[in-house]
């Protein structure tokens, strides 16, 4: 055998171990990739926006609520239970609830896209800055480096990137037509990057959606409380004067929030009449009617939202010389009031045993 034809044996060999040898190494990356992406994180992911405000369609779907309408209040039967509608085939999320939103797999369908190379924040956020929304459900844009989980961020270099598009909200579950359009567009981007994309299966996917809303809308209660003038009615200056003066914020969606230590929403003041308040028009602006909302799984039960809500109700009615009703004029005395606010704790329980405890991450994102 010549030299000739032993050194290229040797660079065969060579050539060979150096293919199985990032084999290898590739295989080990991918690995912790997916660990990390399964595994819970301390360290919670911001989103982008720091409130988002949701228009809901209750036509679209069935809420079980005690407000029968628009600020109504419908008291329960003592024997009324709020339960999934398909029983014990409705899974409870056991998974363990963050302190901040983050990629949770227990809402969330995860797309990893693990690209050849490390991926510039500038170039993935460039690339996928308009996949926030898979249809009706929103999308969490994740960056991976190391051991860290975070929004992706300029300047930084990413080893992959998971897609996380929550299941279900008020909206209703993850279908099978928004999923498939969302990961044939993603699929595309992943060419261009180039990166592997890892895609959930559809039929599970759309399963799991349909599942996680089926055990959201027998836990989705608000709670509406009306004052109703004796007289003319009130300008819309005079209600904002009072409802700054017992602290609440007129914000962008037309309703004055009360807020908690934090700045999250207990509940809301809005125009019973219809209409939104707006600051440039509230001179001009006339009501008869206002109610108090309170959106029970958005609102932590530590906070006492109810019994705040009511001690408001009382106050106002004073200053406003007007009359405490439910949605059919009917006046709501002190003891209805309190069997309305003792309904609502079973409410508070299931939503803790469903793995959503009203106010937490999830809640807040599975009731937006």
């Amino acid at each position: 055998m010549s030299d000739l034809q032993l050194s290229l044996i040797v660079l065969a060999l060579i050539a060979i171990g150096g293919i199985w040898l990032f084999n290898v190494l590739m295989d080990r990356r991918r690995s912790r990739v997916y660990e990390r992406r399964l595994k819970p994180r301390a360290t919670p992911v911001a989103t982008h926006e720091t409130e988002i405000q949701r228009s809901v369609d209750l036509e679209q779907r069935s809420e079980p609520s005690f407000a029968a309408g628009a600020g109504a209040v419908a008291p329960l039967d003592d024997s009324d239970e709020v339960e999934p509608s398909d029983g014990s085939d409705v899974p409870v999320i056991t998974a363990p609830v963050s302190q901040g939103m983050s990629v949770d797999g227990e809402i969330h369908a995860i797309v990893t896209l693990e690209p050849e190379t490390l991926l510039s924040g500038d170039r993935a956020w460039s690339l996928l800055h308009a996949f926030r929304h898979a249809g009706r459900q929103p999308v969490m844009l994740v960056g991976v480096r190391g051991d860290l989980q975070e929004p992706i961020r300029a300047g930084q270099r990413y080893e992959a990137i998971l897609v996380a598009v929550q299941l279900a909200n008020r909206s209703g579950p993850l279908n099978e037509i928004e999923w498939s359009e969302f990961v044939a567009a993603l699929q595309h981007v992943s060419e261009q990057i180039p990166a592997g994309c890892e895609i959930p299966d559809m039929r599970e996917t759309t399963s799991r959606a349909r599942a996680l809303d089926a055990l959201c809308v027998p836990l989705d209660a608000q709670i509406g409380i009306n004052l109703a003038s004796t007289q003319d009615g009130w300008t819309g200056a005079h209600v904002a004067a009072l409802a700054r003066d017992h602290g609440l914020i007129l914000r962008p969606d037309g309703r004055f929030h009360a807020l908690d230590e934090h700045g999250a929403t207990l509940f809301v003041l809005q125009n019973g009449d219809g209409g939104a308040f707006r600051a440039d028009t509230l001179d001009t602006q006339q009501t008869s009617r206002l109610t108090l909302l309170l959106d029970v799984p958005r609102a932590p039960q530590s906070q006492h939202p109810f019994e705040k809500l009511v001690e408001l109700a009382n106050k106002l009615s004073i200053s406003l010389e007007a009359s405490i009703v439910d949605d059919q004029s009917h006046v709501l005395s002190a003891a209805a009031l309190a069997s309305i606010g003792r309904q609502i704790e079973p409410v508070y329980a299931k939503l803790s045993e469903a793995g959503m405890p009203a106010g937490s991450p999830r809640a807040l994102a599975l009731f937006g």
